[in-house]
């Protein structure tokens, strides 16, 4: 990339659009080609460049005016700049300056009308001497000049030029040197132009090349027209003048020879002219009727009726008796094409208009209005029968199968089609008959109007409303009370919010389009009642397909763990419940809560609300009835634990259970399936309840504190059922196998022995014991200090109540010997040091009558050993007694 062009002088400095001008700088360009841009004052004047060197180029100014930089562009340097500047100037021609072009002189001519050119050219001619001319002030007096040259003017194109006026004029107190200076110029003036004649010629070929064209193009036209007409054309024209009079006189000869037959022809023309429109009328009326152009009719039998109205002539009464024979047929079709539907209003109201201007025999404006009525309770049967045999033959065709919406009600897409056309059927046709028939009270009927009609109006608006209301309550609405009925369960929730709201849509619009019609209160109020149902509608669906899902519930039980938490182990149903429940109100809350134009509040009061938590509690009783029918599925089943211990039955059921865990669950034992449902009905009673509260709250629905205290209540009991239950199935096999065990084997001892140890029965107690808390506590059991731990300590202190009863009732009786009062002593201490944190006043009350009934230890040695006995089998046993008594919350 080289360095820009500069332009440092240029020659000459100014000149006329045309100008050859030497531009002289550095970095030029390289080559004519490298040269690619020139401009000068702006105007782009590169086609006319001649590239000489990289510091000359010459060039032709272009159409420039006043001052302006010349800039020369390069490829090798880009864009350059200019030292100095050129001044572009456009030449005035006048009189004493030689032209290739004709100057129009004279002043521009006045047109027709007298208005001159709205911007006529103004020439002012420079002054011939050079010199300035002089300020108005100074000028010599117009009146003056005009006295000393009456003939003369100062105006140089003027014919009447005067030199001494012009001085005067314009030079009045310039001095006499200045004149012979302006001399001097005038003549060195004209004598420059005389010797430039032949550069004049140069500059200015084009021009006269095109001169010298036109005058060779006018004479051959000029010679072209002689050798047609000759040098005298005139005569051949006077030749044709004479023939054409001759063959004149010929023509008006003859017209006037039948002048006479003409006159009398004309009297009798004037004569059937003047009743020409009566005559020529029937045709007319066919040819208007034919085109429809009623009015045109109408004005003609007007017409003819006030000229004829009351002739005796009997050729004309024929005649108007023809043309009422039309005017009558005319009236019937146009009532036929007014009551014929369908018709627009303004058709309707063209036609009321040409029957009471034809004297139509009734109320046509009242007949109009009745049509409109009927088309609209027709058209709105027909909209129906049109929908219901359409689902009546896609039923016929598809057949009765599950998961198929063919339905009535909401979810049948041909449903919303109906309810679309019917609510555009009604307000189109309420928009078309109401201002018909206001327009009848304000025009048509005047003061000769029935006063019942009106009466007669608002039953007719009401009836059709609310037939409207009746067949979208048979469309929208379930036939048999159920807002279910109808309505498939597979049915997505996406899909029941598109059609309700699609459906509540096309209601809103039909109402707001009878609200601008400002008709009475009483259709009004039977729309609005329609659309307050279809919302109580909208929410019970949603409200009953929770229901629905809820009570499918047990098929979704797969029984395994979702989380564990502060109430235990649960499954997916405490979830499943809130998010049925959530999804509900949401979808409630989305589609049909708020309401629209002048409607109320759904859940503001009275039957909506109630519904919503009567169905609320039949969801949450219906969750409660799944949990209960879940965890009682095996509780009627028979089991053989008169001799099998408790804990030898806990491992074969977990074996059986760790068969069946690899299906997902499925195969869980009942107790942990109970325990389970026990959980569940914990957890939901505790934390989905109020979760569901701040559901309501949420979606600022009112909230069910009696279906929510309801279903704790009836949660509350399903737990107790379940822990009865469980007692029944595990306390008491566990407190039936504690006699056969202790007297298994019949060991009797002898008085003096020395016990060693207890018996094999208390140690499959405490292992018993061990297992129901720990499959209590692996379930229901709880971190944290949650209703878990609450649930398992319930559980174990209730079944160490019974064991404790139990052996309160083998042990009370006859006083045994003192070694086996030593062993019984052991026994009872072990037993209450193993379930020391699961001990009831109930319990240790049967512990303490049991030991009041057995010998104390009688000597310090005795009881010595029977603490050091019992710290080592407490030793041995750490473990077991560490895990009955872990996680056990102590209140």
């Amino acid at each position: 990339m080289g360095p820009p062009p500069v332009v440092t002088g240029i020659s000459p400095k100014e000149g006329p659009p045309g100008t050859r001008v030497t531009i002289r700088g550095e970095f030029l360009g390289s080559s004519p080609s490298d040269l690619i841009g020139l401009k000068i004052c702006g105007c782009d004047c590169l086609l006319s460049a001649e590239w000489k060197s990289k510091n000359k180029i010459v060039a032709r100014s272009g159409p420039c005016k006043g001052r302006g930089d010349i800039i020369v562009t390069t490829k090798s340097g880009g864009e350059g700049t200019s030292t100095v500047q050129f001044r572009g100037y456009h030449e005035s021609i006048g009189p004493v300056k030689e032209s290739a072009v004709w100057v129009e002189e004279a002043a521009p001519p006045s047109l027709p009308w007298g208005r001159r050119p709205m911007s006529p050219t103004v020439y002012t001619p420079p002054d011939p001497l050079g010199l300035s001319t002089e300020g108005d002030e100074s000028k010599f007096p117009e009146e003056e000049l005009n006295e000393l040259f009456p003939e003369g003017s100062g105006k140089l194109t003027d014919e009447s030029f005067q030199p001494l006026w012009y001085l005067l004029e314009h030079h009045s107190n310039t001095s006499f040197e200045d004149l012979k200076a302006g001399m001097v110029f005038l003549q060195r003036k004209v004598e420059g132009q005389k010797e430039g004649q032949l550069s004049f010629l140069k500059a200015n070929t084009g021009a006269v090349m095109d001169q010298l064209d036109r005058l060779v193009l006018l004479k051959n036209m000029f010679e072209e027209d002689q050798r047609k007409n000759g040098k005298e054309p005139l005569l051949s024209l006077q030749a044709a003048i004479e023939e054409s009079i001759t063959l004149a006189d010929s023509l008006f000869s003859e017209i006037l020879a039948r002048k006479d037959h003409a006159d009398k022809t004309r009297e009798a023309l004037s004569l059937l002219t003047r009743h020409k429109f009566l005559f020529q009328l029937p045709a007319s009326i066919d040819k208007n009727i034919r085109k429809k152009e009623y009015d045109l009719v109408v004005n003609d039998y007007t017409r003819v009726k006030n000229l004829f109205g009351n002739t005796d002539v009997k050729l004309f009464q024929k005649i108007l008796g023809e043309i009422d024979k039309k005017i009558e047929e005319l009236k019937v079709d146009l009532h036929t094409r007014m009551v014929t539907m369908p018709c627009n209003v303004q058709d309707q109201t063209k036609y009321i208009r040409l029957l009471i201007s034809l004297n139509w025999n009734g109320d046509a404006a009242w007949d109009a209005i009745l049509a409109r009525k009927e088309y609209l309770m027709c058209l709105l049967n027909k909209v129906k029968d049109h929908f219901k045999q359409k689902e009546e033959q896609e039923t016929n065709d598809k057949g009765r199968k599950s998961g198929r919406d063919s339905g009535s009600g909401v979810w049948g897409a041909g449903r919303g089609t109906w309810c679309g056309a019917a609510c555009g059927a009604l307000a189109a046709e309420l928009h078309a008959l109401w201002p018909l028939a206001r327009r009848y009270f304000a025009d048509f009927a005047g003061t000769t109007a029935d006063p019942q009609r009106q009466d007669q109006l608002k039953e007719m608006i009401i009836a059709a409303v609310e037939l409207f209301s009746e067949h979208m309550r048979a469309c929208l609405l379930p036939a048999g009370g159920g807002a279910g009925s109808g309505a498939s369960s597979g049915v997505g929730a996406d899909v029941i919010r598109a059609r309700l709201l699609a459906n509540l849509q096309y209601l809103r619009e039909a109402y707001d389009s009878l609200l601008k019609l400002d008709l009475p209160s009483q259709p009004l109020a039977i729309v609005e009642k329609i659309i307050f149902e279809y919302r109580v509608f909208g929410m019970t669906v949603f409200l009953q397909r929770a229901h629905r899902r809820v009570r499918a519930l047990p098929d979704k039980e797969t029984w395994r763990i979702r989380e564990y938490t502060d109430y235990g182990a649960i499954t997916d149903l405490p979830h499943l419940l809130e998010s049925y429940i959530d999804e509900a109100l949401s979808s409630i809350h989305k589609c049909v809560s708020w309401g629209g134009r002048r409607e109320s509040s759904l859940l503001g009061a009275g039957e909506p609300r109630a519904a919503l938590h009567s169905h609320t509690q039949q969801i949450l009783l219906a969750y409660v009835a799944v949990l209960q029918d879940l965890a009682m599925q095996d509780a009627d089943q028979e089991f053989n634990n008169t001799s099998l211990s408790v804990a030898l039955e806990q491992r074969a059921e977990e074996r059986g259970a760790a068969r069946g865990g690899a299906r997902g669950g499925a195969g869980r034992a009942w107790q942990q399936r109970l325990l389970l449902a026990a959980a569940n009905a914990q957890r939901t009673r505790l934390a989905s309840l109020p979760h569901i509260a701040e559901t309501f709250e949420r979606f600022e629905f009112p909230k069910p504190a009696l279906a929510l205290q309801t279903a704790e209540e009836a949660l509350s009991n399903l737990e107790s059922s379940i822990a009865e239950t469980y007692l029944e199935h595990k306390g008491d096999p566990l407190v039936g196998t504690i006699e056969p065990s202790m007297y298994m084997g019949q060991q009797r001892i002898d008085p003096d022995t020395v016990v060693e140890d207890a018996r094999p029965y208390v140690y499959e107690i405490i292992n018993n014991l061990i297992a129901v808390h720990a499959e209590v506590d692996s379930i229901c059991g709880g971190g944290g200090g949650g209703g878990g731990g609450r649930y398992v300590r319930n559980i174990c202190e209730t079944v160490c109540d019974m064991v404790c009863e139990e052996l309160a009732r083998l042990l009370r009786g006859a006083v045994p010997p003192r070694a086996p009062a030593f062993r019984a002593r052991l026994e009872l201490a072990l037993l209450q040091a193993a379930c020391v944190q699961h001990l009831t006043p109930k319990a240790e009350n049967y512990l303490s009558e049991t030991l009041k009934t057995i010998p104390p230890l009688e000597t310090q040695e005795e009881k010595r050993r029977m603490e050091t006995l019992l710290q080592g089998i407490k030793q041995k046993m750490s473990l077991q007694l560490a895990s009955l008594n872990c996680n056990v919350e102590v209140i």
